[in-house]
């Protein structure tokens, strides 16, 4: 039995309420929380150093001594986590799987666990259908109260889609490296194929309560034959302290600023910046997290409607359901408004544009085993604007298959 996998036994005994732990309070302690996430994320220095900060506030919090040993083992410390181990049995008379696990660690020996590195890949096949997959306009007529050409009515595929995710944890340095390419292939439509890939670099920095997460992007994609978009990027993510917030919330300030260039597309480039606020909810088998934000669009001189500003709201719900089965549902809406008139004369004299997107996602994921799962998926995109030639709306349905390692 590995240290990980004891970790992961003694956290869910504590979480499920047995005798060895402390009073519920203690339990939804917010640095608990933050130590069990260290520890998990195989950061034991840290974590070691936040369940003795834990113990030094709250000495008969039973759970930290215990999860305190643990970590001490998994570090090699053989004789300091005897010591502990000692100490929990004296003190605090746990329950017969609690000695149970402490005989097996016991057994088993303390030798240091620490890795350097920490790494997970996905890789996901599905196959769906897109209802609008070259994003035809909903307004049946064009400039001038003309008919639109058939071209430009929606059109419907299925589609294959591919996708591989890699994503390496450096654990002393608190470096991330994240790469994603993913390939969707019509049966019919092969023009609108999509190939697109991103790669990202995030450094975290934990100066006292505070935390940091500073990061840049590179990505690209391929509509058909032809590169459309490149775009290259810098973000940070500010956590602060906020002893106020009830058990189980944190939230965040996320700035993100980044060029977008469209190699194919004249006068179309983009200098795109957010600024969000971020509230995250984790408890037990229930995420939520919700943001809100201000957006900035400066393009090039000669780009049609000029430049853009406007807002961003989401929600997302991931929850367990039994055992074997997760449901997620999320919620995004972005809005924006031109500063200038769209092609004065040529497209609704004297009118800015002005956009309102709202996407519906819907999922249900279902677990075959620790490494293989099934996701069916429903979206819904729609794209609301008072230039009725660029509205659009488009829904799709995924069944895929999941590799986890």
């Amino acid at each position: 039995m590995n240290f990980r996998h004891l970790a992961r036994r003694v956290v869910f005994c504590l979480w499920t309420g047995c005798s060895l732990c402390a009073p519920a309070a203690a339990e939804d302690d917010s640095a608990y929380q933050n130590a069990l996430r260290l520890l998990s994320e195989g950061r034991f220095d840290e974590a070691r150093a936040a369940f003795q900060s834990v113990i030094t506030q709250q000495k008969e919090h039973a759970g930290a001594w215990l999860d305190l040993a643990i970590t001490q083992c998994g570090l090699g410390m053989s004789e300091e986590a005897e010591t502990l181990f000692r100490h929990i049995l004296e003190r605090f008379d746990p329950p017969p799987a609690i000695r149970e696990l402490i005989r097996q660690i016991r057994a088993r020996g303390c030798q240091r666990q620490m890795r350097e590195r920490l790494s997970s890949h996905r890789f996901e096949l599905v196959r769906g259908h897109d209802g609008n997959v070259n994003q035809g306009a909903t307004h049946p007529f064009s400039l001038g109260g003309l008919p639109l050409m058939p071209e430009f009515f929606p059109r419907g595929d299925d589609f294959t889609q591919m996708g591989l995710e890699s994503t390496s944890f450096f654990v002393r340095r608190g470096v991330t490296l994240y790469a994603r390419l993913q390939a969707r292939w019509h049966d019919h439509l092969s023009r609108y194929d999509l190939t697109s890939g991103i790669a990202a670099v995030e450094q975290t920095l934990r100066p006292g309560s505070w935390e940091a997460r500073l990061g840049a992007t590179l990505g690209a994609t391929r509509l058909g034959s032809r590169l459309y978009q490149k775009q290259a990027g810098v973000y940070a993510q500010i956590s602060p302290p906020w002893p106020v917030l009830p058990a189980g919330w944190r939230y965040s300030f996320v700035s993100d600023v980044s060029r977008v260039r469209y190699p194919t597309l004249e006068n179309f480039d983009a200098n795109v910046s957010k600024h969000q606020f971020v509230l995250n909810f984790r408890n037990g088998k229930t995420r939520l997290t919700g943001s809100l934000g201000t957006l900035r669009d400066f393009g090039d001189t000669a780009r049609p409607g000029g430049d853009k500003q406007g807002w961003s709201a989401g929600l997302t719900w991931r929850q367990g359901l039994g055992e074997r089965f997760v449901g997620e549902f999320s919620w995004a809406r972005q809005n924006w408004r031109g500063r200038r008139i769209y092609f004065s004369g040529l497209i609704d004299t004297n009118v800015r544009r002005d956009q309102h997107t709202t996407l519906w996602r819907a999922a249900l994921i279902r677990s075959l085993d620790a490494r293989h799962s099934l996701i069916l998926e429903f979206r819904d995109l729609n794209n609301r604007e008072n230039i009725g030639l660029f509205s659009y709306r488009g829904r799709q349905f995924m069944l895929g298959w999941q590799y986890s390692r």
